[in-house]
């Protein structure tokens, strides 16, 4: 090998270990930067529930929320929004159905909350599946397909998902009628 072939791969050794090096760093900032960080996962839909005890399968709206991440997270609020941009309007859901959890709430590392919220309770105008869906399109124009739960925790940090299709139709369904 000529004096020249070793500068070149001596160039390119000190170039992969540069890169190698900023690569290191990069990834240990990313751990540091997200270990931090409460991950939450979030799923909301319409569910029967069947029990011995009652008559007829009851519809409720179930939240449930699972803790992901190995620290503490604390629930503050739970509410809707719809909308985008400068039309966007966000609502507090209020819950305290016996048997079910209610904010605030804490959750350790892999633990979970299971909120609910009754389609009917008195049987009138006043029944969460006939109320909620109207004041959504009144208030954001648009259509219910722009709604999305969020979470709020102690942390700082929220949390937004998307409500299922069985959701979304019930609802579109007690619009109609």
């Amino acid at each position: 090998m000529t004096s020249d072939e070793i500068q070149f791969w001596t160039m390119i050794g000190t170039w992969v270990a540069s890169f190698g090096t900023i690569a290191a760093v990069i990834t240990s900032l990313f751990f540091a930067y997200n270990q931090n960080k409460v991950k939450l996962r979030i799923t909301v839909g319409h569910r029967q529930i069947v029990s011995s005890g009652t008559e007829g399968t009851p519809d409720y709206c179930i939240i449930k929320v699972v803790n992901l991440s190995n620290k503490p997270a604390k629930i503050e609020s739970i509410g809707w929004q719809a909308g985008f941009w400068r039309s966007k309007t966000s609502m507090i859901q209020l819950f305290g159905i016996p048997g079910f959890d209610d904010i605030p709430k804490v959750l350790t590392e892999g633990q979970d909350a299971t909120f609910a919220v009754p389609f009917r309770l008195n049987g009138g105008k006043d029944d969460w599946i006939i109320r909620f869906p109207k004041s959504v399109t009144e208030t954001s124009s648009l259509n219910i397909h722009s709604l999305k739960l969020w979470v709020h925790i102690a942390q700082g940090q929220t949390f937004i998902a998307k409500p299922e299709k069985g959701l979304i139709d019930q609802l579109k369904r007690s619009l109609q009628s």
